[in-house]
């Protein structure tokens, strides 16, 4: 088959409101400092020791003007984006409102008729619809996606609910089982707000248990209808949910040497049932620390913020098999794999074959790029009205050291909106 290359169309995308009604904190352009130093905002000339100006003194020079982007603060990775009922769009975000580093993940949300204007949820004082609150998330609500039509018949989100204890793929000691669990939501009211189900056996949080030891990460919950997958399944498993489910992660380089990240696969237990899920198996599992080719990143030691869908050249594909023109599509976030470099991450895709190997599914990758050479991050794919297959991600501020970051008073913004189609 003839491997088609991911072409992305960029939508133009404003930010919300004027500047007029904030806070009298932002509203100026020189501000004296301690001692003798002043801050001077005039850009008309060479800038002087811009870490002498005050917090939020930058908050205008260099805020994005065509990017979704939060009202302040710290912003990372999308989700919970989906299209509602009547057309219009809730976006989700990683969030920590007044502050300008990572912390306290929430997630904010916003909407928009048209993926261009869009709205804070709940106004821009503080747009956080989902929030730590139990036990199970009271760190961190990490990425989630959508179900349309999940917990009785509302939009649902399944997210990583994330406890205090150590976490992540370079964390001593290493993660253990229960820091990070996968847990429900639904909103009666289109986004605004989200009710989490009951803590307990049976609900959430409702994925809890690992599917293989040492590991390295195990969230970001990415929901996705698959012909292709149920299809090639019909009779392999007792699992026959419309839904499937990968969940991002891997396994400790020190526990097993031929280890490295591992994309989950999990499906629906039952059909209308969020809270069942069964495990089919790891469906994409790399080595360590290599790359494709030379152009296609690096596969690092442990997978973040994937998501799966199929094009062909009209955009989103949704046959089971029999358009011999349509590639499946797996994307990817990749740790520890960059030198050090853009945060030590990789943003990639991938053209998938998918194989029934007589209990789940095993995976081919056929060719494998870079979404973005940028400092973009966390890109996922969402469907949209009329076969389309949009997708978004976080772009990151290249003051790593954070020098300005409390003058600018915000971190990150969105990407571009992009359509997805072969070419």
């Amino acid at each position: 088959m003839l491997i088609g290359v991911l072409a992305l169309v960029s939508t133009l995308f404003i930010i919300r409101g004027s500047t007029s009604n904030v806070p009298s904190i932002y509203d100026f352009t020189k501000r004296q400092t301690s001692g003798n130093a002043t801050c001077d905002t005039d850009q008309s000339k060479p800038p002087g020791d811009l870490t002498a100006c005050g917090n939020s003194t930058l908050f205008f020079i260099w805020r994005p003007k065509a990017r979704f982007i939060a009202p302040e603060g710290w912003m990372n990775d999308p989700q919970g984006l989906y299209q509602r009922d009547d057309g219009s769009f809730h976006a989700g975000y990683q969030c920590h409102p007044q502050h300008y580093q990572w912390g306290n993940i929430s997630q904010c949300s916003a909407f928009s008729d048209d993926l261009t204007y869009w709205r804070d949820a709940n106004g821009w004082q503080d747009p956080k619809t989902l929030y730590p609150s139990q036990i199970y998330d009271i760190r961190g609500v990490f990425d989630g996606s959508i179900i349309k039509k999940g917990w009785q018949g509302y939009p649902t989100t399944i997210y990583t609910s994330v406890f205090p204890a150590p976490l992540g793929a370079t964390s001593n000691p290493a993660e253990q089982q229960g820091a990070e669990t996968q847990s429900i939501a639904y909103t009666k009211d289109g986004g605004a707000s989200w009710i989490k189900l009951n803590f307990g056996l049976g609900n959430n949080p409702v994925i809890w248990e690992w599917p293989v030891q040492n590991m390295s990460g195990f969230r970001d919950p990415y929901a996705f209808e698959s012909p292709v997958l149920a299809k090639m399944l019909k009779g392999v498993t007792n699992a026959t949910g419309d839904y499937f489910l990968t969940i991002s992660g891997g396994v400790r380089l020190e526990a097993d040497s031929s280890a490295g990240p591992r994309l989950y696969l999990y499906r629906q237990t039952r059909p209308n049932e969020v809270r069942h899920w069964t495990y089919l198996g790891p469906l994409v599992s790399p080595s360590a620390n290599v790359a494709f080719s030379e152009w296609s990143g690096n596969w690092g030691t442990n997978f973040e913020t994937a998501g799966v869908t199929r094009l062909n050249e009209k955009g989103e594909a949704y046959d089971d098999g029999s358009d011999g023109r349509a590639l499946d599509i797996v994307a990817m976030g990749t740790e520890q794999g960059r030198g050090g470099s853009h945060e030590n991450h990789w943003p990639l895709w991938a053209a998938a074959t998918y194989h029934n190997d007589g209990s789940g599914v095993s995976t081919t990758l056929d060719a494998v790029g870079v979404v973005d050479w940028g400092r973009v991050y966390a890109s996922i794919f969402f469907p949209v009205s009329g076969k389309r297959s949009v997708l978004v991600g976080w772009t990151y501020e290249d003051d790593e050291d954070l020098v300005l970051a409390a003058q600018r008073g915000y971190q990150g913004a969105f990407t571009l909106f992009r359509d997805l189609f072969l070419k």
